[in-house]
């Protein structure tokens, strides 16, 4: 028989939540969009008042979405990760013990 064999990309992430997120996609964003919605609505920032402290606020949350957004989705090809891999591991590598030769 001839069969066609169809090769399955094992990298690529299912898409579990409303068919857009997947579980780590989820758990990034979603904690970051609930918080930064609850300092939008009650938040204070000290020393400023009136439209300064909104606009303020609107610029934090605008900020924390966009760097959620981009840890979640952004690809690196070149180290073939994810950024938000990317930075666990280098922050674990500046924290490791390093050993130095002379």
């Amino acid at each position: 028989m001839n069969e066609i064999v169809v090769p399955e990309d094992l990298t690529n992430e299912e898409k579990e939540i409303l068919a857009i997120f997947s579980k780590r996609q989820f758990f990034i964003i979603a904690p970051t969009f609930i918080f930064m919605i609850g300092f939008l609505i009650g938040g204070n920032i000290p020393f400023v008042h009136g439209w300064g402290d909104f606009g303020l606020r609107v610029l934090l949350f605008v900020i924390a979405v966009i760097i959620a957004i981009c840890l979640a989705f952004v690809h690196l090809d070149r180290r073939e990760q994810y950024l938000s891999d990317y930075v666990v591991s280098k922050i674990h590598y500046l924290k490791s013990q390093k050993t130095y030769h002379s």
